[in-house]
């Protein structure tokens, strides 16, 4: 099922990921030192990041953008803990959790959208 997977898709959404959570960071200014707000910032990151796996991707667009978006955390976890923060285990692991639903649904939803609608019905 590995072997399958598209991943020049996978690391192409995570990139896209990326770039959309840094753009809405920007966006939010002041507001993206609050709690939720960053987590809702990071929880849509990771939905393109997925979403746009999913749609570069041939077969297993949810597995696709699991993967990309679980990829976009490890590169968001390591480089914070690198910058010197504190390493939440608690809030790491939510934050992994988060990566996958978004990531797999922002998958999904590439698939439905990509397929035609005689076959959505």
């Amino acid at each position: 099922m590995l072997r399958e997977i598209h991943w020049s898709g996978v690391i192409m959404g995570t990139g896209v990921g990326l770039v959309s959570g840094l753009l809405l960071f920007v966006i939010a200014g002041p507001l993206g030192a609050n709690t939720f707000v960053q987590l809702v910032i990071q929880g849509l990151a990771f939905g393109a990041a997925g979403y746009a796996a999913g749609r570069f991707s041939l077969v297993h667009h949810e597995l696709s953008g699991g993967i990309s978006a679980l990829l976009l955390f490890f590169l968001i976890a390591a480089s914070t803990i690198a910058g010197g923060a504190d390493a939440n285990p608690a809030g790491l692991v939510l934050l992994g959790v988060m990566a996958v639903f978004a990531g797999t649904g922002g998958g999904h939803l590439a698939e439905v959208r990509r397929r035609p609608e005689s076959q959505s019905e």
